[in-house]
């Protein structure tokens, strides 16, 4: 798997990368530290003034070349050679563009978010990626451990099974603790008959809709690895107030879900279910989506960045 660690040098990042360096490393595991460096323009032309602005420009190239160097040392001391690089841009842009020229399996980032509040839980840049990027983002929060306790849910929706699979590959330790959760929407309101008819009939339909979740989670068992103990949960009502409260009561260390499921509307993340589990979850989440033919890299891109030493 490779793995794009992206940092700013905050406290946050470092949570973020005590999760990563504990998780179980492969020798085939690939990583690269990502670094934006953050501008602040000035407005307006004032005589004078140039010189101080590239020395400023300078300083906050170096910072995040710092950022970057720093993380990179210590992946060293635990044996992980990455390769470190400063991108320009915005932030989120800037990481999901070298995460595709580079063919990263993973987005790692922290939040600077501690409360429990929900709009200061996550940074604008974890934020955006969780919505936009195309490859899996996990978004660590104060855990600094890797996951043992870990909640999937999975509707059958492409983008669940893509986070799925995202979890699969991912180094996570033996004897991890995996729950399969497949929420049950409530859906309209029937009017059954009245007496021994209408009870049949809405014993029917549960039975169905039961049968038609453990197909679902059967099938997303079979694509997780042998070395986990699996559970499999059905549950019903609103999927992202199940899946925090879920969450929750099991302690989880790690939520994973897709992006877009096959119950939400039109519009993408924004107020969905990802979305929700992102700003009200108490542990860290990894959210995934099927990405479109035309964000995934071509093979005659050319990946230009700088190295950050």
């Amino acid at each position: 798997m490779r793995i794009l660690f992206a940092t700013d040098g905050s406290e946050g990042s470092d949570i973020a990368l005590d999760l990563l360096l504990a998780l179980p490393h492969r020798p085939t595991d690939q990583f690269d530290v990502v670094s934006v460096p953050v501008h602040h323009y000035i407005g307006g032309a004032i005589e004078g003034t140039g010189a101080y602005v590239a020395e400023l420009v300078d300083a906050e190239y170096a910072t995040a070349q710092r950022a970057a160097a720093d993380a990179a040392v210590r992946m060293k001391a635990r044996g992980i050679d990455a390769r470190t690089l400063v991108v320009e841009g915005l932030a989120p842009d800037a990481i999901i563009a070298a995460a595709k020229r580079l063919r990263s399996d993973l987005i790692v980032v922290g939040t600077r978010g501690l409360g429990r509040i929900a709009s200061a839980l996550l940074g604008s840049t974890a934020r955006a990626l969780a919505r936009h990027s195309p490859v899996p983002v996990l978004v660590v929060r104060e855990r600094r451990e890797a996951p043992r306790r870990i909640l999937v849910a999975t509707d059958g929706s492409p983008d669940a099974c893509t986070a799925i699979a995202a979890i699969a590959a991912m180094p996570i330790p033996d004897r991890a603790e995996v729950t399969l959760l497949n929420v049950v929407p409530e859906g309209k309101a029937r009017t059954w008959p009245a007496g021994p008819l209408g009870d049949e009939l809405r014993a029917v339909a549960e039975r169905e809709e039961r049968s038609a979740a453990l197909e679902v989670l059967r099938s997303a068992a079979e694509q997780l690895p042998a070395h986990v103990s699996m559970r499999l949960e059905i549950d019903r009502g609103s999927a992202a107030d199940r899946l925090i409260a879920f969450a929750g009561a099991m302690g989880a260390d790690l939520i994973v879900l897709g992006s877009r499921g096959t119950t939400l509307s039109n519009g993408f993340l924004q107020g969905s279910t990802a979305d929700r589990v992102l700003s009200g979850a108490h542990c860290a989440v990894l959210v995934a989506r099927t990405p479109a033919p035309a964000e995934r890299p071509t093979p005659d891109e050319e990946f230009v960045a700088a190295t950050a030493g």
